[in-house]
């Protein structure tokens, strides 16, 4: 029988969300684009490894599905950041 991301403890879906994230805005800094088909290879990649050295049990199945639903969230998080940040930097910038 295989378990399904709802059966995990919320503290392992937390982090599993956390890791995804990070891939993911490190994805998109370092190509300055949304993440594509390789990209999201490299975001699984990192996340199996992170979710491996936790010793959580979950089938890769699992992992992909969830990282599907969740990409447009993980886009308007990323976003949100950036635009915090741009807003920060316009006010430290009027003060010089």
């Amino acid at each position: 029988m295989d378990k399904k991301f709802s059966a995990l403890k919320e503290r392992q879906k937390t982090k599993i969300a956390e890791w995804f994230y990070e891939a993911y805005r490190k994805s998109y800094l370092e190509s300055g684009k949304i993440p594509g088909k390789k990209e999201e290879a490299e975001i699984m990649s990192y996340v199996f490894d992170k979710v491996e050295e936790a010793q959580i049990w979950i089938p890769a199945g699992e992992l992909y599905d969830y990282y599907h639903r969740r990409k447009n969230k993980l886009l308007k998080r990323l976003e949100k950041e950036i635009n915090r940040e741009e807003k920060q930097n316009e006010g430290s910038n009027d003060s010089i």
